[in-house]
């Protein structure tokens, strides 16, 4: 029964990390360890990363694993959801327009956009050609149908 909650949660949370499936399943730290090191053993579940591992069943394709590692990310998925939300209208956002809008740092702002960028979710766009000032630069989805399918599809 218990090894059914911990498979469970995976499945319904693909790439959710060792912490969080002992906080949601309220399961002592060795009860969620031997159900893991069980379910790894019997080949349904798969772990990507080292250190900070992420638990996946079996059947999630590789490329999509990457996807919602990222999108796992508490400030990446809420710049992705904001750039989601307003991708109906072609609102393309600033830098700035997107650290008001979730109320971080420029900084962390920064360090998001560029893995979302370098994992192909997000595109980069220069909004005024005739000038070569960053604050020119926006940021939209690169690909709505296919983040909407990974929505969907994985709970993000």
């Amino acid at each position: 029964m218990r090894k059914e909650i911990v498979t469970d949660l995976i499945k319904k949370m693909p790439g959710i990390s060792y912490n969080e499936i002992v906080r949601k399943t309220k399961l002592s730290n060795g009860v969620v360890s031997h159900h893991i090191m069980k379910l790894i053993e019997n080949k349904e579940i798969e772990k990507e990363g080292i250190n900070r591992g992420k638990y996946f069943l079996k059947k999630i394709p590789k490329k999509d694993r990457i996807v919602i590692i990222v999108l796992r990310q508490k400030t990446n998925n809420e710049i992705f959801k904001l750039l989601m939300k307003n991708s109906i209208n072609g609102k393309i956002f600033t830098q700035n327009e997107i650290s008001d809008e979730i109320q971080k740092s420029a900084s962390t702002i920064s360090v998001s956009l560029r893995e979302l960028q370098k994992n192909n979710i997000i595109e980069r766009i220069i909004m005024n050609n005739s000038s070569k000032i960053t604050n020119d630069l926006g940021y939209k989805i690169l690909n709505e149908n296919l983040c909407a399918k990974y929505i969907k599809k994985y709970n993000l």
